[in-house]
């Protein structure tokens, strides 16, 4: 018995099977989420990135700490303007709430 190999004609370039990876919910909800806190520098700024200790996201919600208070307090005031923004950045609506500490 001879056993024939047959070769797919359907050939795809890495381009398109990375985005068909990319493109299924859970790894784009991760990835979005990781441009989201890599964001948060471009979005506040140098010297707000400096004062952070830890910025994770889980649930949506996007915690951050700081060192100061001051300017913790000053960010809670525009809160929902720098979630629209990381969303922004992050290309899809990730960040429902922030809680800074």
């Amino acid at each position: 018995m001879s056993f024939k190999k047959y070769r797919s004609n359907n050939t795809q370039s890495i381009q398109a099977i990375l985005e068909q990876i990319i493109d299924s919910p859970a790894l784009s909800k991760g990835i979005r989420e990781t441009r989201a806190v890599q964001a948060w520098k471009k979005v506040l700024g140098p010297t707000v990135a400096n004062i952070t200790k830890q910025i994770y996201i889980r649930g949506g919600v996007l915690y951050v700490s700081l060192h100061s208070s001051v300017i913790r307090n000053d960010l809670m005031m525009h809160k929902d303007k720098i979630i629209h923004s990381l969303n922004t950045e992050a290309g899809g609506r990730v960040v429902y709430d922030i809680v800074i500490r």
